[in-house]
């Protein structure tokens, strides 16, 4: 029904339009059935392809196409991303007006919106502001960077005051989703609504209520040019890495690699969908074993899958289960979900989504990653995929580090060439 209201249809269709849009409900859609980059045709796509895809929340590229299909970016919208806990909501609302008042003393003002994006904001800046004749994901990297380290300080102390929930990032890539305004979030009942930079002073989450959301139509708003001044500057006195600011910590380039306990998970969930052909209870594989391989190289010989470890899996199994061997590895399942189980804690796909998928996704497509797992794993034998110890030095050692090896389409170590 959200969906379906004019206002929500036209601001979605408008700050979508030229973008690469991404559908999350039970999967995350970024292709339609032709394997074509997926995008708003006309303003009825917006309720059309909920309905179709059956999703919930809409996500944008904030790069902008002249040509979504080749992907061919002809601007990009800067964005300085803040996320929190919704308890600490208020933190993000501190660290939004730093940023806009940094960005308000290098000139840029009538260019700047804020997006709440359900736990956290978005600090954006309108992507026709950028000088013309600079790269617009250069301009853009380099202006967060140089906000970021001008703020550093005043930033800190509240990431500190948050005890680490507040973290403040630069999060500029060729491939980066946003949530796109007015889009429901994915978990919390709230709206992606935008604000000025006016409304920062009297905001509060009521304002994101589904069933009376308040939205400012300010992200329309811009001067041309008027981000060349601070762009320019920003190119000479700093560099392109990517920062990020945490708890306790200087300004410090961000690993853009996918750690090693995401691909175990990721290789694990594939092994299992390839032998069994069930993709919830591959998930629950997956995080099983990679939370399994996790602990053994902490604890080394001490740890035993059967019987726990001293420290992070409970030492007694106390559930209705049974141990089973799956893909040569004793596994503990519980009767009652067939989900399976390690320290008396079934591995629900939930918990694969928060630690596994959603980490990818943070990095790269999941869905892509995904496929390419599937079919890198099927490249091997089914002898190999029963073996643990197989498995481990023939399929997951060769690309642990080196992910980008089984990416086809655009592999992700070209990705990690432009954005690095």
């Amino acid at each position: 029904m959200h969906y379906d209201l004019d206002i929500v249809k036209k601001e979605l269709f408008d700050y979508c339009k030229d973008r690469w849009i991404a559908l999350q409900g039970k999967s995350f859609i970024r292709h339609d059935a032709k394997g074509e980059p997926l995008y708003f045709k006309n303003i009825d796509d917006v309720s059309k392809y909920i309905k179709i895809y059956n999703a919930r929340t809409i996500y944008a590229t904030a790069a902008v196409y002249s040509n979504i299909k080749y992907l061919r970016i002809s601007r990009y919208t800067p964005f300085f991303d803040i996320d929190t806990k919704i308890d600490k909501w208020e933190l993000a609302v501190e660290a939004a007006k730093i940023i806009v008042d940094a960005l308000e003393k290098e000139g840029v003002k009538e260019s700047v919106y804020i997006i709440w994006s359900g736990e956290g904001m978005h600090v954006r800046i309108n992507e026709n502001a950028l000088p013309k004749n600079i790269d617009p994901l250069l301009a853009s990297k380099v202006i967060v960077n140089y906000i970021l380290k001008k703020t550093n300080t005043e930033l800190e102390k509240l990431v500190n005051k948050s005890q680490g929930d507040l973290k403040v990032e630069n999060l500029i890539d060729d491939k980066r989703l946003f949530t796109a305004p007015l889009s429901l979030h994915r978990n919390l009942e709230y709206v992606a609504i935008c604000l000025s930079t006016k409304d920062l002073n009297n905001f509060s989450l009521e304002w994101a209520r589904p069933e009376n959301f308040k939205h400012n139509i300010s992200w329309r708003n811009y001067v041309e040019n008027e981000i060349e001044t601070l762009c320019k500057i920003a190119i000479k006195e700093f560099d392109t890495k990517v920062v990020t600011i945490t708890k306790n910590s200087e300004m410090k380039p961000q690993s853009l690699k996918i750690g090693r306990f995401q691909i175990m998970g990721l290789l694990q969930a594939a092994r299992y969908y390839v032998l069994h052909n069930d993709s919830d209870k591959a998930k629950s594989f997956g995080i099983n074993r990679a939370i399994f391989y996790a602990w053994a190289k902490h604890y080394g010989k001490s740890y035993s899958s059967t019987k726990g470890h001293k420290a992070g899996v409970a030492s007694e199994q106390t559930l209705e289960q049974k141990i089973k061997n799956v893909a040569g590895e004793e596994v503990y399942i519980d009767d009652k979900t067939g989900f399976f189980i390690i320290g008396n804690k079934p591995n629900f796909p939930k918990d694969f989504d928060k630690e596994i998928k959603d980490k990818i996704n943070a990095i790269y497509p999941f869905e892509e990653a995904w496929r390419a797992a599937v079919e890198y794993v099927s490249s091997f034998s089914r002898e190999t995929l029963l073996d643990q110890r197989k498995f481990f030095e023939k399929v997951y050692l060769p690309v642990r580090d080196n992910f980008e090896k089984i990416l086809k389409k655009e592999g992700l170590s070209q990705f990690l060439e432009k954005t690095e």
